[in-house]
C-alpha cells in the first residue's frame, strides 16, 4: 500500500513541469486558489500542493541551484543577448544625436531645410 503511494507521488512529480508548479504555488500564495481547490483541480494531495508553495512560492527568490542546467544555459544566453542589445541600442542613440547635429549644422551654414515636412504632398 505504501509503495503505491510513493509510486504515485513519484508519476505526479514527473506529471507536472516546473513552471506550473510555480504557477500552482503564486496561484495558492496570491489568493487565487485555496490548497484544496488546486489538489482537486489537479487531482493531487494537498501535501503536495503545500510543499509546492514552500518550494516555489513568490517569497523565495528562485536561486540557480533551482534551475535546470538547460534553464542556467538559457538565462546565461537571453543575459548575453541583452547586453548586445542594449549597446546596439546606444550606438543608435549616439548615431542619431550625431546625424541630428549634422543636419542642424547644415541647415545653418546652408540656409536650406532638409527635414522632411509633416503633412501630405503637394
Amino acid at each position: 500500500m505504501e509503495n503505491e503511494k510513493e509510486e504515485e507521488l513519484k508519476e505526479l512529480k514527473e506529471q507536472f513541469p516546473l513552471s506550473f508548479k510555480r504557477w500552482v504555488a503564486r496561484e495558492i500564495e496570491s489568493g487565487k486558489m485555496s490548497v484544496k481547490e488546486a489538489s482537486e483541480r489537479f487531482r493531487s494531495d494537498p501535501r503536495t500542493m503545500t510543499d509546492w508553495v514552500n518550494r516555489y512560492s513568490l517569497g523565495k527568490e528562485l536561486s540557480l541551484s533551482m534551475m535546470t542546467p538547460q534553464e542556467k544555459q538559457e538565462k546565461a544566453l537571453l543575459e548575453k543577448r541583452i547586453k548586445e542589445l542594449e549597446k546596439a541600442l546606444d550606438y543608435a542613440k549616439l548615431k542619431n544625436i550625431a546625424v541630428e547635429t549634422m543636419i542642424d549644422i547644415a541647415e545653418k551654414q546652408f540656409k536650406i531645410s532638409i527635414r522632411k515636412k509633416a503633412g501630405p504632398k503637394q
